[in-house]
């Protein structure tokens, strides 16, 4: 379970949210902050931006790409011998304002992940090491078993911070081309994973609204599910299995 710790009281879900906290002790607060299994996770870190940096340490223990040149500065070596470097800002009178950079996964040997985080929410950066190019995210991004897709996902019901997203990319040669996109205002994909090069299945989430009606009624309603690629990529059709 996706949990954020920064609950804003602007959120439309903050009363549900912190009702299911005050009547169900055994409610778990998620230290999982993708929707995929064992992908951007951390067993004993509450917040997200903590979660990357720790990522980003071990992750740069095993690539030499990565750099922290001085504190708030990440360094990315590319493949050329240039370099970028993004620089965190905290304007002291802005708290809207700041930003802060974590490399946290390693996607292929020349697409690496870079978490973008806000005061209250975040993105992601899927930068190019072959020329530097960027691609903003709307999710955490998963490579399908052959490589030749990435399927990018957010879910964010708890606090609304995020917009609940699912997006499907076509890997070529040198770009990255967006095969479909949808942003769901009600529900979010949950325990997302793929099956096949071209299938992902999913759980569609949502806040349950009879959720107050009786002490039988779940908290979230949750909905099997499967994206399918067609074979040529030219069209994406999802099916919901109630």
């Amino acid at each position: 379970m996706k949990f954020s710790f920064k609950l804003g009281l602007n959120s439309p879900l903050i009363f549900f949210t912190l009702l299911a906290l005050a009547v169900a002790p055994t409610y778990c607060l998620g230290l999982h902050f993708s929707v995929f299994e064992d992908k951007f996770e951390c067993s004993d870190i509450h917040n997200s931006m903590s979660c990357a940096r720790s990522i980003e340490s071990s992750l740069s223990d095993q690539i030499s790409h990565i750099q922290r040149t001085q504190p708030g500065h990440l360094t990315i070596a590319l493949n050329s011998g240039k370099s970028l470097t993004y620089t965190d800002t905290f304007p002291a009178n802005s708290p809207s304002k700041h930003t802060a950079y974590s490399a946290i996964d390693q996607i292929t040997d020349y697409l690496l992940l870079i978490h973008q985080q806000f005061w209250e929410a975040h993105s992601y950066i899927l930068l190019d090491l072959r020329n530097g190019h960027e691609y903003s995210l709307a999710g955490y991004p998963l490579l399908s078993p052959q490589g030749g897709y990435l399927f990018v996902a957010e879910q964010d019901l708890d606090a609304g911070f995020n917009e609940n997203a699912l997006q499907v990319y076509k890997l070529s040669e040198n770009t990255l081309d967006l095969l479909y996109e949808l942003k769901p205002e009600k529900w979010g994909p949950d325990q997302v994973y793929w099956t096949t090069e071209n299938t992902v299945s999913f759980i569609k989430k949502q806040l349950n609204p009879n959720y107050l009606s009786s002490k039988h009624q779940p908290f979230y309603i949750e909905t099997k599910a499967v994206l399918s690629i067609a074979p040529d990529s030219q069209r994406v059709n999802i099916r919901y299995f109630d």
